[in-house]
């Protein structure tokens, strides 16, 4: 084994353990996705190792409640680990997961999906519906962003801001992978994204301006559709006078949702204005009469909405709801509200705040948007509790 790919850019650490070799048992895996051993009462971290491997790993940061580890060797792996396929596995900065056979991944994320609501959340008595297992574990991503130099396309290292040049990934569209291989030599050093939109590539120089070239979509088209059709199945089946899509985004969920139900109010928020002139043209397009956008942000807009006895779907950034927009869903509750996150902790903090404020959860449905990462995409339905 080549064990110098797992070889990170040691930074500053204080503390006992710093620089010391040592010899350990991985146990169980974080919501990041590192591995997880104990020493004495130390909890260490190591990246790229599952439970029931042994491991030699030297300790870069020492925490004091907790160590950082790189892994030197793999002394003796688990009996599910898996040959990673990617050549750039453990040098790249993207898969964390690549050695943990997919069904596992599923099990794994479901087991700390209920975990972080129990201990973060206090819903110990909520059940996690069986999660929905992505149609292409491999090759599914429509976009992927990375660097161009020397006329090659890089991704960032782990932990640090140093390239390795790729020719391929392995969770990127076959179509992305063929333009790879074709190399960068027409193009300036620069950032760029790679993207695939009805089977034609396009390479979009970015900059800080402009952070995506498509606009925020679900890197895993399927699973896109998949999402899509809980967040509209749900729209659709409560007979609601007025529905609000907060966080939409570009719109596409929010169009869609009038296109199905054109004797509904339907809003959009978004505090982006080239997202709220995107949906808008395309309702405009479409000729939709009961779709309205506003561009501002969440939390300063819900003074100004009817969002009481309304169905709300939130789509918030990974650092979830603001506490004034919790505290507004919850003075005025919604009949029905979808939550939707890509990020267990900060949901499980937000449904603490709602579920005391007046809302019960009805369903919890992880989703696998994110095969061979650490990451995870959760819907979660809510209502109004009798008492409110």
């Amino acid at each position: 084994m080549n064990i110098n790919r797992f070889k990170k850019n040691q930074r500053s650490a204080s503390g006992k353990y710093k620089g010391r070799e040592l010899e350990i048992t991985i146990t169980s895996l974080t919501n990041a996705g590192d591995g997880i051993g104990r020493l004495d009462d130390q909890v260490i971290f190591v990246p790229y190792s599952m439970p029931g491997d042994e491991v030699r790993i030297k300790v870069i940061q020492d925490k004091g409640s907790f160590l950082i580890a790189e892994l030197i060797e793999i002394v003796s792996p688990s009996v599910d680990r898996t040959v990673p396929s990617c050549e750039y596995f453990g040098e790249c900065g993207g898969c964390d997961w690549l050695h943990i056979p997919y069904q596992l991944q599923l099990e794994v994320k479901t087991e700390q999906l209920s975990e972080t609501l129990r201990r973060i959340g206090g819903l110990a008595e909520i059940e996690v519906e069986e999660i929905v297992a992505s149609p292409k574990p491999a090759n599914y991503r429509n976009r992927i962003q990375g660097h161009i130099r020397d006329s090659a396309f890089h991704f960032m290292r782990r932990g640090s801001n140093k390239l390795i040049a790729v020719e391929k990934c392995d969770i990127a569209d076959s179509l992305i992978n063929k333009r790879l291989a074709l190399g960068f030599e027409d193009m300036a050093a620069g950032k760029v994204e790679i993207s695939v939109n009805d089977n034609q590539v396009s390479v979009v120089p970015l900059n800080a301006k402009q952070a995506t070239g498509m606009g925020f979509r679900q890197v895993n088209t399927e699973m896109g559709i998949i999402l899509g059709e809980l967040v509209l199945d749900s729209a659709r089946g409560g007979e609601f006078t007025s529905i609000n899509d907060l966080y939409c985004g570009r719109g596409d969920w929010t169009n869609a949702i009038a296109r199905c139900l054109p004797e509904t109010s339907v809003l959009g928020i978004d505090a982006m204005p080239e997202n709220i002139a995107l949906a808008k043209s395309r309702a405009a397009r479409e000729g939709l009469t009961n779709v309205r956008y506003l561009q501002a942000r969440v939390e300063d807009a819900l003074d100004k909405v009817k969002v009481k006895n309304s169905f709300c779907i939130v789509d918030p950034p990974r650092a979830g709801l603001d506490a004034a927009v919790c505290k507004a869903l919850c003075k005025r509750p919604a009949r029905e509200l979808i939550y939707v996150s890509c990020h267990a902790a900060t949901l499980a903090r937000d449904l603490k705040l709602l579920t005391t404020g007046g809302y019960e959860v009805a369903s919890v449905q992880p989703l696998d948007m994110f095969p061979q990462t650490s990451h995870l995409e959760c819907v979660v339905k809510l209502r109004a509790s009798k008492s409110k």
